[in-house]
């Protein structure tokens, strides 16, 4: 059996969950039904139905270190010439945030709400959970650390739609092991959300999804088998026509 750890870096840390359909408290509220209304039914359970379960309880939870309200980031990529002071670029461009993203630099607008999750490095100065991305992303450092096996994958994917905080896309994202193991010693996980819109997240609430894939799944191929021969007889296979006078 293959076995994913995660490990808490920073003392807020949140550490992702599995999630488990509660097929007993569904079959009760069913033989409720049942039992007490006279028209009143369910008459099918979705935990009764084995694909349904198996992709509910797929992957872990990544949920919220923090409530916050994260709005739109209005950003822009920028270069900064050697002669020139980084933040006073930023200000001729109308934008108060810069931030230093390899060689280059993305400037954005009001993004005060990123600083609200700076928290205290192991260096003892202060870091920020939130970094800007570029096209409106947002890294969002969670404080934890996944060890997975060689060989495979996490693709990182959007929550649930009865999690879905609505506002907060996750763009769909596949890491292999050899980053996911490194990033251990670079402050640990970190996912890309882009807000569309005011929206508050509570803490330990449901924001995304990771999935454990082995390598075969992003090498397997497919074959489009031959379709099956025509029915030479004419008119074969079509629906009869309701307006032929016979």
């Amino acid at each position: 059996m293959v076995d994913v750890t995660f490990s808490p870096l920073q003392p807020w840390a949140v550490l992702p969950e599995k999630y488990r359909v509660d097929r007993a408290g569904a079959r009760a509220e069913r033989d409720l039904y049942q039992g007490s209304f006279r028209y009143a039914r369910i008459p099918r359970l979705p935990a009764d139905c084995p694909p349904w379960v198996l992709g509910q309880e797929l992957g872990w939870r990544v949920r919220s270190p923090l409530t916050v309200t994260m709005r739109p980031l209005d950003d822009v990529g920028v270069a900064v010439p050697a002669s020139e002071d980084p933040q006073r670029t930023g200000r001729r461009l109308g934008r108060g945030g810069m931030w230093l993203r390899g060689e280059d630099w993305i400037a954005t607008g009001d993004a005060s709400w990123m600083h609200l999750g700076d928290f205290r490095g192991e260096a003892g100065g202060w870091e920020g959970m939130f970094v800007p991305n570029g096209m409106g992303t947002v890294e969002w450092r969670l404080g934890w650390a996944a060890r997975i096996p060689e060989q495979h994958f996490l693709m990182v994917m959007p929550p649930d739609t009865g999690d879905d905080p609505g506002g907060l896309q996750v763009p769909l994202g596949v890491i292999a092991a050899r980053t996911v193991n490194a990033m251990t010693g670079r402050g640990g996980m970190s996912i890309a959300v882009r807000p569309t819109r005011p929206v508050t997240v509570e803490r330990g609430q449901s924001v995304a999804r990771i999935v454990l894939l082995h390598t075969d799944s992003l090498r397997t191929t497919h074959t489009h088998a031959n379709p099956a021969p025509a029915d030479p007889t004419p008119g074969a296979g079509r629906p009869d026509d309701p307006t032929e006078t016979r």
